[in-house]
């Protein structure tokens, strides 16, 4: 579980902006919504909606976890020069020279232990990184890459047992991708490799599932069917068929390796198909590009739904309010937040504009952020910073966000809009 990420220098983030999902204050008000992994000292928020205008840079806070995921799980891949390609600074600083992008996340990982990892990159090579745990009540480290550090250079503390130390790397890998991937490194390196590689999904708004195999999986078929056979979507049935698809138009490089070729082709030919009742109790089958676009990406979500509440994994989507009915965005809020259903701590972290999703029978003021840009850069608030005297638990949160009180609304200049509209630009 993710317990909290600072980001700095990314997209449109400038300064260090943390975004905490630690529970706090009022345990008792809707406890349900709070996890307690590890030694169950520390709560952990179950779910964490941001609000802001468009533009404000929701998305770079979901696409944060991506670039840290790939620095982490693919960096290891690059060969010796390669420029790190999620090396995205704040561009708005003209007088300032483009500085690192810099990443700290802390988190319950492999056998529910505590993690603090930091990194800080440019475009050419990772330029500090470390990873400590807490065995106890005091943070211990288990390695330390400074800046101007070569592999042979890396510093490990005394907690780092097991496995192959030091593992070689060029200046642009992780140390945490290239020992990760590596079958004599230790376990627990291993098992946070894997767990950013397996166990945190990303959706963005419009994106379809590419993370694992599922259509394959007759079991997770079965399961999705089942799910959207009672969320109204008048599904009674989906299957995937292989179709006509003609592949000489595909103008493969030689570089792509021949599984690769295989696996794309697959895709292509692999069509689902959604069975519907007829009026006469017959069916008629539709293909994907006949359903509506809410029942499109519920049918993308929810194998990422199901693997998370499987694995306890981490699921980040953007806009997840885009498409779907606000009944079915509750729920899905819900089953999250639920201790029945999400029996192995799995975290859901959205995007939103949905400003009915902001209410104190369903959310905490500590899972409701926003963000809005000053000058260009994106600054994060919670709910939960707002004084606790005048914004209490059960205060009519969206009321006042309409009104303008937490800010992160658009600002819109009616009267220049009006003027425009009715003379023109000139």
């Amino acid at each position: 579980m993710i317990i909290d990420i600072t980001i700095a220098n990314f997209r449109s983030i400038k300064e260090k902006q943390t975004i905490s999902l630690c529970a706090e204050s009022t345990p008792r008000h809707l406890k349900n919504n709070i996890a307690f992994p590890g030694d169950g000292k520390i709560g952990v928020l179950k779910s964490c909606g941001v609000y802001g205008a468009n533009a404000s840079g929701k998305s770079n806070l979901l696409l944060a976890f991506e670039a840290l995921r790939y620095i982490i799980c693919r960096s290891g891949d690059l060969k010796d020069g390669d420029e790190i390609p999620c090396y995205e600074p704040f561009k708005l600083s003209a007088s300032e020279p483009l500085k690192p992008v810099e990443f700290e996340i802390e988190f319950f990982g492999p056998d529910a232990r505590r993690f603090l990892y930091a990194v800080s990159f440019d475009s050419n090579s990772i330029i500090t990184e470390s990873l400590d745990f807490y065995p106890g009540r005091i943070k211990a480290n288990l390695f330390k890459r400074e800046e101007g550090d070569s592999w042979q250079d890396i510093k490990f503390g005394t907690h780092y047992k097991g496995g192959k130390k030091r593992v070689a790397c060029f200046r642009n890998n992780s140390y945490l991708s290239k020992a990760g991937n590596s079958a004599d490194a230790s376990e627990v390196i291993q098992g946070i490799y894997n767990y950013f590689r397996k166990d945190i999904f990303h959706l963005g708004a419009g994106q379809q599932v590419a993370m694992f195999d599922w259509k394959d999986d007759s079991e997770i078929v079965q399961k999705i069917s089942k799910l959207l056979c009672h969320i109204d979507t008048g599904i009674v049935e989906v299957e995937f068929k292989d179709s006509e698809f003609d592949d000489g138009g595909i103008d493969f490089s030689s570089s792509v390796p021949e599984p690769l070729r295989k696996k794309i082709l697959k895709d292509r030919r692999r069509k689902a198909y959604f069975s519907h009742k007829d009026q006469n109790g017959g069916v008629v089958k539709f293909t994907e590009e006949m359903e509506s676009s809410g029942t499109v990406k519920l049918f993308n979500t929810l194998p990422l739904l199901l693997e998370a509440f499987e694995y306890g994994g981490v699921l980040l989507l953007d806009e997840l309010d885009n498409s779907f009915h606000p009944h079915v965005v509750e729920f899905l809020i819900s089953l999250f937040n639920s201790s029945e259903v999400n029996t192995n701590n799995a975290q859901l972290i959205f995007t939103t504009h949905n400003i009915n999703l902001m209410s104190p029978n369903l959310l905490r003021r500590d899972q409701i952020w926003f963000v809005e840009k000053e000058n260009g850069a994106s600054l994060f608030h919670s709910l939960d910073e707002y004084d606790k005297s005048k914004v209490k638990s059960n205060s009519p949160f969206r009321k006042w966000y309409e009104e303008g009180r937490f800010g992160a609304i658009p600002r819109i200049n009616k009267e220049k809009i009006s003027e425009i509209l009715r003379h023109g630009a000139s």
